[in-house]
């Protein structure tokens, strides 16, 4: 009886080898898009806030899934005479995740629904680690951010520490009404720099997309919720990025990421330059800050890079507070600030 024996086809050479790890890659990667896309998204976290008789920001539904959770509701208190009852109505939360960091294959969801004239300040416990993982694996989290009419929500999460071999995707998903203010904060540092891991993850994925809301209700559910009037990506590579030890990136490890948008009343020229203008002013020795004009002078794209995360969350909180400012509203608190 004749024996058949089929040979295994092994690169010859080095670029076959180049070529055969890159094809897996991509094939990988391509299953992964399309499991994403088909499969039903996971939510650890649902809230939807909406406002009371006396104009609070309360909680109106709430689903919490391990391992995110939310804290009770804070909020600053008037002084009884009636001139500053505003303070009142703004909510603040805490989020909190009860694991130890995120690890290959884990897939954290939040959706956050602010309902007209709600205002929200929303803000992390403690910074998200993202573990060590085999290549190609890698963690996902995933934004649905709804906020209506006149309503304003702050989101200032704490930063995202990406460990030697880690990858992370993030998508950012956010409808926001004309009228409607947003503040949304993103900040990324680049392994345990005290450990002396620096740019030792594979690389980070980041995207945001805002879009106008449908003014009438979908015919159907797979009408599209709104037209995308702002979208940035950026994919931060870590062992394959070759300016990581410039003296620019080296001398100013963290990154952070800042939109800020306006509602319609205020979205003109002149605010913008006074924004701007403020923001420019934060710049120091150690914090370079660079910002742009969202389309339709809507608020301001703003990107920097500081020596500590501490200097880089002072200067997102005090550009918070210049739009405060500008919306006649108080500042952050001293604890916040």
């Amino acid at each position: 009886m004749d024996v058949i024996t089929k040979e295994r086809t092994e690169p010859k050479t080095e670029s076959e080898t180049v070529c055969l790890l890159a094809k897996t890659r991509q094939a990988v990667k391509t299953k992964q898009a399309v499991k994403t896309k088909q499969a039903v998204k996971t939510r650890q976290l649902a809230l939807s806030l909406g406002c009371n008789a006396n104009g609070k920001t309360v909680l109106r539904d709430r689903y919490m899934a391990y391992p995110l959770s939310v804290s009770p509701i804070f909020r600053l208190e008037a002084d009884g005479s009636g001139k500053n009852s505003a303070l009142e109505q703004r909510a603040y939360l805490y989020r909190m995740n009860t694991s130890p960091g995120l690890l290959a294959g884990d897939r954290l969801g939040m959706s956050l629904t602010l309902h007209a004239d709600a205002q929200l300040y929303l803000a992390d416990q403690a910074a998200t680690k993202v573990h060590t993982m085999p290549e190609p694996e890698q963690a996902e989290v995933h934004y649905e951010i709804k906020v209506g009419e006149r309503a304003t929500l702050e989101f200032l999460p704490e930063p995202l520490i990406l460990f030697a071999d880690s990858a992370i995707q993030q998508i950012s998903d956010i409808t926001l009404h004309p009228t409607a203010g947003l503040s949304w904060g993103e900040i990324i540092v680049p392994g345990r720099l005290a450990r002396g891991e620096h740019y030792q993850f594979h690389e980070c994925w980041s995207t945001l997309r805002i879009r106008e809301p449908n003014m009438r209700e979908p015919a159907n559910m797979r009408e599209p919720a709104g037209s995308v009037w702002f979208t940035e990506s950026m994919r931060l590579l870590g062992k394959n990025n070759r300016f990581n030890q410039s003296a620019l990136f080296a001398e100013r490890s963290m990154m952070g990421t800042l939109v800020l948008c306006l509602p319609s009343n205020l979205a003109n020229r002149e605010e913008i330059n006074q924004l701007s203008h403020s923001i420019d002013a934060l710049e120091t020795e150690t914090l370079k800050v660079a910002s742009s004009v969202l389309p339709g002078e809507r608020g301001l794209f703003i990107r920097a890079i500081a020596s500590t995360t501490r200097e880089l969350q002072a200067s997102f909180k005090a550009a918070i507070n210049q739009v405060r400012k500008l919306r006649g509203q108080a500042p952050l608190p001293y604890s916040m600030s």
